[in-house]
């Protein structure tokens, strides 16, 4: 049994690679809004500069479900990058995977929104949606080696 499918390590951005490109590039986007809601707030650009060893006051709420949203991505991207980067160097990568990867990558930005919007039900039900998606990933490895 063959683990490794070298013919796919031809560096070829395939649409799964491409798909975690841009969960990286979300994770690093999703900076952005809780730095906003952070230097809105008086004192806040000089808490951004400092030590940071007390809690800024006055933050939005929005703010704080902003850097949940971002740290809930975090905690997820090595996973997805895990998973992700097995079905593609294994060749185990097809339409299914595809698709899975489109859904993940979009439940990933409709969470973030939800999140921030503060709708705690349909956050819980879009975030189940993207690890559906990346179970159907880890299907598609293990019948790519049963197939085989």
């Amino acid at each position: 049994m063959i683990f490794l499918n070298l013919d796919i390590l031809d560096y070829m951005m395939t649409l799964d690679l491409w798909i975690l490109v841009s969960l990286a590039v979300l994770t690093e986007l999703l900076t952005l809004p809780p730095l906003y809601a952070r230097t809105s707030v008086p004192g806040g650009w000089n808490w951004i500069f400092h030590n940071r060893d007390t809690e800024l006051q006055g933050v939005a709420p929005w703010g704080h479900r902003a850097v949940r949203a971002h740290g809930n991505l975090v905690a997820n991207l090595a996973i997805y990058a895990a998973v992700i980067l097995v079905a593609h160097f294994t060749g185990a990568t097809n339409s299914i995977t595809h698709i899975a990867g489109v859904v993940l990558l979009v439940s990933r930005l409709v969470y973030t929104a939800v999140y921030i919007a503060g709708i705690p039900y349909l956050r819980t039900a879009v975030f189940a949606t993207g690890q559906m998606a990346m179970l159907v990933y880890v299907w598609q490895i293990i019948a790519h080696f049963n197939a085989g």
